[in-house]
This record gives structure tokens, sequence and C-alpha cells, in this order.
């Protein structure tokens, strides 16, 4: 329902483990994620690049808490309307924490990537 009531196309998960999972989405141009964000030219706004991060680690991983805080984020490259992503997440267990990397699907180009620390 998540995907759908924000018009992305449904994922295809290209691996996964008990600790990380990589999945390839694309995000259309309906996106209501573009509404009202750089109304004259439209990129995914980072707010929402961290809500679909968190979106697939409860997906895949289950519900291990909330975003408290994060580290070393870096936003390399706009995603705009109509790209095909590739989004990669590590769960560490010992430091309960999520690494991210959002990239082309050949994995030339990164789009944003980080580390967030979760909690309760």
């Amino acid at each position: 329902m998540y995907l759908e009531d924000h018009k992305i196309a449904p994922e295809t998960l290209i691996s996964k483990t008990d600790d990380s999972f990589v999945v390839e989405f694309t995000v259309t141009e309906e996106c209501d994620f573009f509404d009202g964000h750089f109304p004259e030219i439209h990129l995914l706004p980072a707010v929402a690049q961290i809500d679909l991060m968190m979106h697939f680690a409860k997906k895949y991983f289950g519900d291990k808490g909330y975003a408290i805080a994060t580290k070393r984020t870096k936003f390399g490259a706009p995603i705009f309307p109509g790209y095909t992503v590739r989004l990669s997440v590590k769960y560490n267990s010992e430091k309960n924490s999520l690494a991210y990397k959002f990239t082309t699907s050949d994995e030339s180009k990164s789009f944003s990537s980080g580390t967030f620390s979760l909690g309760e």
C-alpha cells in the first residue's frame, strides 16, 4: 500500500541476507514526493529518501525502531522523476544502526548514503 499511495513502482528484490538487502524501484513522475518541492525543478527530497529507506528496512528486517540520529549522511546527486534507483541497506545489530546507499542500477553513480542509529 505504501508504494501505491506515493505512486512509486513496486520494488524488485535483488538480494537479501539476514542483515542486508538490495532493491530497485522507479520513482514515477506522478510520485507525490515531488509535489511542492522546488516547483521549477522536481527532485526527490532528502526526507523522502530517508522515509523510503525506513519503509524498506521495516519490510525486510522487521521493526528495529526509529531513526534517532544520523551519521555521515551525504547527498551527492539529485534523484529526478522517472529515475530507477537501487537501494542497498545493511543492518548492524551491535550498533543497532542502518547504513544505506541510493545509487543507479549499475551503481556507477551515488545519489545519497548515510548511517542511522535506531531507537525506540
